[in-house]
């Protein structure tokens, strides 16, 4: 247990990823690892069913000096052993929520909370999808390393997993990967085809299915988890494997996602993430972005032609941003040259039109 793992969840808000963290990191004390669990959400309730029912003082509420904090004033234990953290954040419609995880991050480097061998596992448990920088900040550099994305068999639930893969692509460099999707199931009956299929689509694998199961809600109002509440149960075995199997994923196996575009994404959803007779076609949205600066470019006003130069300098940056994060990501093995062409041609059509597989070595 000499390297620590570092485990970000994300899915759309509501989904349960509180309930599936909380239940793997019970599990990962169970396996007798040395547990951080910490909640990133301003309602700071990720902890309760580790603390019995107890919300806990969040971070950011408390008085911490950064240049005398110690890691005693930032966690609680739980009765499992594991030590608990809530970041914590504004009211609602009051400041930026996801200035409470990076005002927590920075604490925790402070305190080197996160580099003194206090710890085999470290788990996030993040709010919704990324909406902002705030909220990927578990994503940088000696963070988070495994995204798990929890997602149901809902379209909106998979929209939020693609918009969460977007953000693991611009933090490839850092060393982030998609260790892969968990399925937490809404209908035990649904159909589970299309969600595979769009986790083909994202590059990535559905790495466990949680089934819709009474005793979850039954542990909820008893304010525990369920790996507690019935430890002999299908569903906490259903939980236990899927805390082993996160732990056995290599990062150096895990491929680059090819998240979609918002366009792709919606015309797959039409056929169930099943390949449409035909394709899907080119987006019909970038041809018109492409066609509309070619008429501005052909316009006498001055004014007209100096936003096109500079909306034309900006898009330019961002693509050689995402050019450069590539080549790491090819350099590093994370992900074949044909995929990182495919990625940047999907997202910069015109630019990257003339992109090869060789440019990507460079």
């Amino acid at each position: 247990m000499d390297i620590m793992e570092r485990i970000v969840f994300f899915g759309k808000g509501g989904i349960g990823k509180s309930t599936a963290s909380t239940n793997i990191s019970a599990a990962y004390a169970g396996f007798g690892r040395r547990v951080l669990h910490v909640g990133c959400d301003p309602k700071h309730d990720s902890t309760v069913s580790l603390l019995d029912g107890r919300m806990i003082e969040a971070v950011v509420d408390k008085p911490i000096n950064l240049d005398s904090v110690t890691s005693d004033e930032i966690v609680e234990r739980s009765r499992l052993g594991i030590d608990c953290v809530e970041a914590g954040g504004p009211s609602a419609g009051v400041g930026c929520g996801g200035r409470g995880i990076s005002r927590m991050l920075e604490i925790f480097n402070a305190a080197r909370l996160l580099d003194s061998g206090r710890y085999d596992t470290c788990v996030f448990d993040i709010l919704g999808d990324v909406v902002c920088g705030g909220f990927a900040a578990p994503l940088k550099k000696d963070f988070g390393e495994k995204v798990v994305i929890v997602a149901s068999e809902e379209v909106m639930a998979l929209y939020a997993a693609n918009n969460i893969a977007k953000a693991v692509v611009n933090y490839a460099s850092n060393g982030v990967v998609l260790a892969g999707i968990i399925l937490n199931l809404r209908d035990n009956s649904e159909d589970r085809e299309p969600a595979y299929r769009f986790a083909k689509l994202l590059n990535t694998k559905i790495i466990g299915v949680v089934p819709r199961d009474p005793l979850i809600r039954e542990a909820e109002y008893k304010r525990i988890t369920v790996v507690e509440h019935a430890p002999a149960a299908a569903i906490t075995q259903t939980y236990r494997a899927l805390a082993q199997k996160i732990l056995d994923i290599d990062p150096k196996d895990c491929p680059m996602p090819t998240p979609l575009t918002d366009y792709q994404f919606y015309e797959y959803t039409r056929h169930k993430f099943a390949d449409p007779p035909g394709g899907i076609g080119e987006d019909p949205h970038a041809e018109a972005e492409a066609k509309r600066l070619q008429m501005m470019r052909m316009t006498n006003g001055s004014g007209l032609v100096a936003r096109v130069k500079e909306h034309d300098a900006a898009h330019a940056n961002e693509y050689q941003e995402e050019l450069r994060a590539g080549r790491i990501a090819v350099r590093l093995g994370k992900v074949r040259a044909d995929e990182a062409v495919r990625r940047l041609r999907a997202a910069y059509p015109r630019v990257a039109a003339s992109l090869t597989e060789a440019e990507l070595a460079l």
